[in-house]
C-alpha cells in the first residue's frame, strides 16, 4: 500500500473516531446540557404560538400576587374557599376543574372544613386533584412513597401526580405520563385531568395504549409522542410563562368579579387548572422559554396546560430516530477528513464550515416548521472534532514532511529556494512529471593525471574546496545540486521550484563557476599547488524530474533525453578547445540569446541520435567583453561559408580570426575545410559533425 493511502486511511480513522466519540459520549451531563441549551434556542426561535391559544380549551385560576393581597387569611387559606371556587367555576360552566394543590393532610384550621371541600366536589363531579411521589434519600437510599390526598377527598375524585421532571441542568422539559407503584398506576394530574375531561372511565387499559413504536393512545384517537426512555413526552410548550388566559383566584371566590366572568362565558365548557403563581409557594420552573420570555420562571400549573393543550391539539414534538443522527454524524466526519485529506486547505474548512452551516440550519427549520427534534451535538461535535483532528494530524503530517524535506534539500537547494519548495511539495511525491527544465553539467579535466600528482589528503581538500565553491555558486542562482559524480556535478534549474529564467539562471552559473575556479587556482599557485580545468555542458528541454527509484529508496532527480544531451555537451568540450570551456545546445540559446554573446560552434550528431544539434559556445554576459565585434563576425561569416562547401573562402576568413586572436574553433574549421577539399562530403551533407563516443 502506498504512503498517500496509508495516511488516507489513517485520516480517515481520524474521522471515524471522532464520530464514534460523539456518539458514545453524547449522553454525558456537559454535552446534554449543550444540547438542551440548543433545544431552548430552538423554542426561542419559533417564538410563542399565540394563534394555537386563541380558543384554547384550558384556563388557569392563578393564586396570585393580588389572592394574596385579597384574602384576609394566611397560604394555605381555609379550605371553604377552595368549595367556593369549585361552586363558581360550575356556575360558570366549567367542564373539568384541577387542582394543582395538595390536599395531602387534613385542614389544620378545622377538620370540618374538609367535609365542606368534599361536598364541593361530590356535587361537583369533574375535579381532579394532586398528588404526589415523594422521594426520600436515606443512608444511600432512595425511599419511594406515595402521597396521595386524603382519603375522603379522594373518594370523591380521582387524582394524579403533580411531580415534575427536571433535565440535568434544571430545566423541565419533559411531562412523565405516570408512574407503577405497588402494582398501581398512577397517572400524571395533566392526564388524569383529559381522563376526566374525556369521561373515560373503566380500566385504564381500555383506554390507554401503547403503540408499536413506544408512543401511546388515549381514548383512541389521542396520540402522545413519547420521549427517552421513560414513560414520558417532550413538552411543546407554545410559550413563556403566562401564555395561557390566567384568572387571579381572587376574582373567581369574590362574587362581584365572578359574576363578571359569568357574563362574558370566560369559563364555559373549559378545563380550569387551579395553581400558584406566586413565589413564595416555590412552585416556578425554568423552561425552554425561560431565556426569551425574559428569565421568568414557569408556574408548575402552567406546565401541566401546555401538555394538556398539546395533546388537545395533537401538537406534539416528534425526536428523529438517533440511528438516522449517528449516521449522519459518521458520514458527516468521514467526508471532512477525506476533503482535508484530497483537497486544498481552503476547500476542507470551507467545506467542514458548509456541512455545519446547513446542518445547523436545517436542524432548526425540521423544528420551527414541522416541531421536529434532531439531536444537534453528536453530528456537530463530529464535525468539529474530525476538522479539528484531521487538520492537528495533516499539520503535524507536513511538518514531518517538510522537515524530511528540508534535511535533504537543504544540502542541494538554497535556503529561500527550500522555503518556496516547502510552499507546494505536492510535487515532492514518489512519481515523476514532465516538465521543461534546464540541466548543467560540470568535470575536471584531466583529474586523474592531477591526482596522481599529490597525496589522497591534499587531493580530498582541493577537491572540497572546489565543491564547495561550486556548490555554493549553484546554490547562489537558485539550482538545485542533483548529485556528485566522483569529481562530475550535476545541476537542475527549474525544480523543484520552478522559475520562468531557469536556461538564463544556469548559464549565469557556468559563467560564475567558471571565475571561482580562476579564484581558487590563484590562491592554489600562491600556495604552490596546481590548478584543474573544468569542461562544462548546459542543455534545455522536457525532462521527467521527481522522487525517482523504488517506494523504499529513491532520490530527487531528472532523467531523459534532454539530460543525457546535457550530459554529452560537458563531454565534447574535449573536442572544443573553447574559452570558457562552456558548451550549450540549441535550446538553452534559444532561451538566453537576449541576455549573453554566444557563438556557433558545429552542428553535432551525438551517438544513437539521427538528428543534429547545434552547440554554441557561452561566451559571456552581454556587458562583457571577450571577443571583439570584428572577431565574432569574421567568425560567423567563415562558418557561413563552411557549411555552404565555400572552402577557400572559409578558410580565408577563419585565417583573419586567427589574426586577431589565437582561437583552437577557427584552427578545427581550417582543418576539416582541408580535408573537405580533399574529400568532399556528399551531396546530401547537412553540415552535421557526428561523435562517434559518449
Amino acid at each position: 500500500m502506498s504512503k498517500e493511502n496509508r495516511r488516507l486511511i489513517f485520516i480517515l480513522g481520524i474521522g471515524f473516531l471522532a464520530a464514534l466519540f460523539m456518539v458514545v459520549s453524547s449522553n454525558l451531563v456537559f454535552l446534554e446540557n449543550i444540547e438542551y441549551k440548543v433545544t431552548d434556542f430552538k423554542f426561542s426561535r419559533r417564538g410563542i404560538e399565540g394563534e394555537k391559544l386563541e380558543g384554547s380549551q384550558v384556563v388557569i385560576i392563578a393564586i396570585d400576587d393580588q389572592s394574596f393581597a385579597e384574602i384576609p387569611y394566611k397560604y394555605p387559606w381555609p379550605r371553604t374557599y377552595h368549595a367556593k371556587l369549585i361552586e363558581n367555576l360550575n356556575k360558570a360552566g366549567a367542564k373539568t376543574i384541577t387542582f394543582d394543590i395538595l390536599f395531602t393532610e387534613e385542614s389544620t384550621i378545622d377538620p370540618a372544613q374538609d367535609d365542606i371541600l368534599r361536598d364541593a366536589i361530590a356535587e361537583a363531579g369533574n375535579v381532579v386533584l394532586a398528588g404526589k411521589m415523594d422521594v426520600q434519600v436515606r443512608e444511600g437510599f432512595s425511599m419511594v412513597s406515595l402521597l396521595p390526598p386524603i382519603e375522603k377527598l379522594r373518594e370523591e375524585a380521582p387524582f394524579g401526580l403533580a411531580d415534575t421532571k427536571s433535565d440535568t441542568d434544571g430545566f423541565v422539559r419533559r411531562y412523565i405520563l405516570f408512574r407503577d407503584y405497588n402494582e398501581n398506576r398512577y397517572f400524571s394530574l395533566g392526564l388524569a385531568t383529559l381522563i376526566k375531561h374525556l369521561e373515560l372511565e373503566g380500566e385504564y387499559t381500555d383506554w390507554f395504549e401503547e403503540t408499536r413504536n413506544g408512543d401511546y393512545v388515549l381514548g383512541g384517537s389521542h396520540l402522545i409522542k413519547k420521549y427517552d426512555t421513560l414513560p414520558s413526552t417532550f413538552i411543546n410548550y407554545y410559550g413563556p410563562a403566562y401564555s395561557f388566559k390566567t384568572i387571579s383566584f381572587e376574582q373567581v371566590v369574590d362574587d362581584d368579579g365572578f359574576y363578571l366572568l359569568l357574563e362574558r362565558d370566560t369559563l364555559k365548557d373549559k378545563i380550569v387548572l387551579v395553581g400558584a403563581t406566586v413565589s413564595e409557594l416555590h412552585d416556578l420552573f425554568s423552561t425552554p422559554f425561560y431565556i426569551a420570555g425574559g428569565e421568568t420562571l414557569t408556574p408548575g400549573v402552567e406546565i401541566h396546560a401546555n401538555f394538556i393543550q398539546s395533546v388537545i391539539d395533537q401538537n406534539f414534538i416528534s425526536e428523529v430516530n438517533y440511528f438516522v443522527v449517528y449516521v449522519l454524524a459518521f458520514l458527516f466526519a468521514l467526508a471532512i477528513a477525506y476533503l482535508i485529506k484530497k483537497s486544498k486547505p481552503w476547500i476542507g474548512v470551507s467545506s467542514a464550515v458548509a456541512i455545519g452551516v446547513v446542518y445547523f440550519f436545517v436542524n432548526i427549520m425540521l423544528f420551527t416548521a414541522a416541531n421536529i427534534l434532531m439531536n444537534f451535538i453528536a453530528p456537530m461535535g463530529a464535525i468539529g472534532l474530525a476538522f479539528v483532528g484531521c487538520n492537528v494530524y495533516q499539520y503535524f503530517s507536513e511538518e514531518k514532511e517538510k522537515l524530511h524535506i528540508r534535511s535533504v534539500f537543504k544540502h542541494y537547494l538554497a535556503e529561500n529556494v527550500v522555503d518556496s519548495v516547502l510552499k507546494d511539495a505536492d510535487g515532492l511525491s514518489f512519481g515523476g512529471q514532465r516538465r521543461y527544465l534546464t540541466v548543467v553539467f560540470s568535470d575536471i579535466r584531466a583529474f586523474t593525471t592531477y591526482s596522481e600528482k599529490y597525496t589522497p589528503e591534499e587531493v580530498v581538500s582541493a577537491l572540497g574546496e572546489y565543491l564547495t565553491e561550486m556548490v555554493d555558486v549553484i546554490l547562489k542562482f537558485g539550482g538545485m545540486l542533483d548529485k556528485f559524480v566522483g569529481d562530475e556535478i550535476m545541476a537542475v534549474f527549474g525544480a523543484p521550484y520552478y522559475m520562468e529564467d531557469h536556461a538564463v539562471r544556469a548559464c549565469s552559473t557556468a559563467l560564475e563557476m567558471g571565475r571561482s575556479l580562476d579564484r581558487l587556482k590563484e590562491k592554489w599557485a600562491q600556495e604552490g599547488r596546481e590548478g584543474f580545468n573544468i569542461g562544462i555542458g548546459i542543455n534545455t528541454g522536457d525532462m521527467i524530474v521527481g522522487n525517482l527509484g523504488s517506494e523504499q529508496i529513491f532520490d530527487y532527480t531528472v532523467i531523459g533525453d534532454a539530460v543525457n544531451l546535457g550530459a554529452r555537451l560537458e563531454g565534447i568540450n574535449k573536442l572544443y578547445q573553447t574559452a570558457n570551456k562552456i558548451i550549450i545546445s540549441e535550446f538553452t540559446q534559444n532561451e538566453i540569446k537576449d541576455n549573453f554573446v554566444t557563438r556557433e560552434l558545429d552542428s553535432v550528431r551525438v551517438k544513437g541520435k539521427k538528428k543534429p544539434v547545434s552547440i554554441f559556445e557561452l561566451v559571456g554576459e552581454k556587458d562583457v567583453i571577450v571577443y571583439s565585434e570584428e572577431f565574432l563576425s569574421l567568425y560567423d561569416e567563415g562558418m557561413r561559408l563552411y557549411k555552404n562547401m565555400e572552402w577557400d573562402l572559409a578558410i580565408k576568413e577563419f585565417k583573419k580570426v586567427l589574426k586577431i586572436n589565437e582561437d583552437e574553433i577557427s584552427n578545427m574549421y581550417i582543418k576539416r575545410c582541408r580535408h573537405f577539399k580533399k574529400k568532399p562530403p556528399a551531396r546530401d551533407w547537412d553540415g552535421a559533425f557526428t561523435l562517434t563516443t559518449k
